[in-house]
């Protein structure tokens, strides 16, 4: 039987308890999978079941909004002014792992947000940071990004995308991402799939809402 994953409670920045719950499910997800060669996917409902034979992939979780309990199912409505964390991680097989981590390699994540009902960029809620590889850690690893939306609108994208840097921030050619996989935690209750997964090719999607009066001058018909 399974151990019980135990993640503590950060009292002070809750990045960092976001962080530690996500890299307990992925953790847990890719020692499920060294375990069980036979099974395809890690029976593990909010860590990636898609990790396999490739060099490396970078998933996606979230919005949450505070307050917010790591292990429950984040929505994708963020009130303007409401802080909101989202989660990446970034996996690498074994042999990149090695080389990568071989010499002091680091991961440039840039995060691209846009507003889809202008169709225009958001430069305030853009985002980039630079992951330190470690020798001797595991061949994934997670970052939070907290942010405030600066305006409201219908739907906000955020795109992310990674690349892979020598010692010397010079891009390793033929190593570049960008997050494919998002978790969807929303569940569909009028077209299938019907309970929450992951979601393929598509940015994390989400709506800020304000409180502006409603504009009820024309009637739908």
């Amino acid at each position: 039987m399974a151990e019980d994953l135990v993640v503590e409670r950060g009292p002070d920045d809750p990045r960092a308890t976001l962080k530690a719950s996500v890299e307990a499910r992925l953790g847990a997800a890719v020692e499920r999978l060294r375990e069980e060669q036979r099974r395809e996917r890690p029976e593990l409902a909010q860590a990636p079941a898609l990790i396999g034979p490739r060099q490396w992939e970078v998933y996606a979780w979230g919005p949450w909004q505070l307050p917010f309990d790591p292990d429950s199912d984040p929505g994708r409505i963020i009130i303007l002014g409401q802080k909101a964390y989202i989660a990446v991680a970034v996996w690498m097989n074994p042999v990149m792992c090695e080389a990568v981590t071989g010499f002091e390699g680091k991961i440039e994540l840039n995060f691209w947000t846009s507003n889809t009902q202008t169709m225009r960029p958001v430069p305030a809620m853009d985002y980039h940071c630079c992951i330190e590889t470690k020798v001797d850690g595991p061949c994934f690893y997670v970052t939070v990004w907290e942010l405030e939306p600066t305006e409201a609108a219908c739907l906000f994208e955020t795109n992310i995308c990674a690349r892979i840097c020598n010692c010397k921030n010079h891009p390793v050619k033929g190593h570049a991402a960008f997050v494919r996989h998002v978790f969807d935690f929303d569940p569909s209750h009028l077209f299938p799939p019907p309970a929450p997964g992951w979601g393929f090719d598509r940015p994390i999607r989400y709506m800020v809402s304000d409180g502006r009066d409603c504009d009820c001058s024309v009637i739908c018909r």
